[in-house]
């Protein structure tokens, strides 16, 4: 009886702090587990946006002859073969870097270095700024024909679209970086360093935006319409 009651003393402290730490942890659940920031608004944006870029896409080139395909209006310029094929890896590379960091731990301390800026990515479709596609994303004819092409593209934006429709990570507390950024405290990152992956995704919504625009500057071409 006597060990029994040692025992009874010696647990009764932790059993008394454990059913304190259970009522904290209780008390403050909104603290420990914050709301969710990526609403469902922002997930049918996400959707919404990839299908029109698709199916604009496939408009413009679905009926093109392998003429058309492969004009080039100079040297210095991609075929609309060349342009689907950079859109396919830009795709491909997205999907895999959202898969990875969805999977890693949130990071809610860079939220004031990108709330807000939804608009500033998205503007990337009427950026004037001419710019220089990274080396991996450059286009080296990775496809056969202008089927296999498509195929590509539109398996890469299925993938893009399955996950966005059914993941219930917080895209709002998960982030991506342009460059490394090192011990940078917040107020010292310059916008486009670090975006969280709804902005990636509004990225590559107008990163198509805007090379669509480019396909159809380069249908007005003289030598694109006089072809037969």
């Amino acid at each position: 009886m006597i060990f029994l009651k040692n025992i009874k003393v010696r647990l009764l402290p932790g059993l008394l702090f454990g059913m304190m730490f259970i009522s904290l942890y209780c008390g403050n659940s909104n603290k420990i587990t914050p709301e969710k920031l990526w609403s469902e608004s922002d997930r049918k944006l996400i959707v919404d946006e990839l299908n029109r870029t698709t199916n604009e896409l496939m408009i413009e080139i679905e009926n093109l002859s392998d003429a058309q395909w492969n004009f080039r209006e100079s040297d210095e310029r991609w075929t609309i073969s060349e342009i689907v094929e950079h859109l396919e890896l830009q795709n491909e590379l997205h999907y895999r870097q959202i898969i990875v960091v969805a999977n890693m731990p949130p990071m809610p301390k860079y939220l004031p270095a990108t709330r807000g800026l939804d608009e500033t990515f998205s503007n990337y479709a009427t950026d004037t700024l001419k710019r220089q596609a990274k080396s991996f994303l450059e286009p080296i004819g990775r496809f056969c024909s202008k089927t296999e092409s498509i195929y590509a593209f539109k398996r890469a934006r299925n993938l893009l679209v399955e996950f966005v429709e059914n993941t219930q990570v917080d895209l709002r507390k998960h982030f991506s970086f342009s460059k490394p950024i090192g011990n940078k405290n917040i107020n010292q990152i310059k916008t486009g360093e670090v975006f969280d992956l709804h902005q990636l995704l509004l990225i590559g919504i107008a990163h198509t935006d805007r090379h669509l625009n480019q396909i159809r500057k380069l249908k007005k071409h003289p030598g694109y319409k006089a072809i037969q």
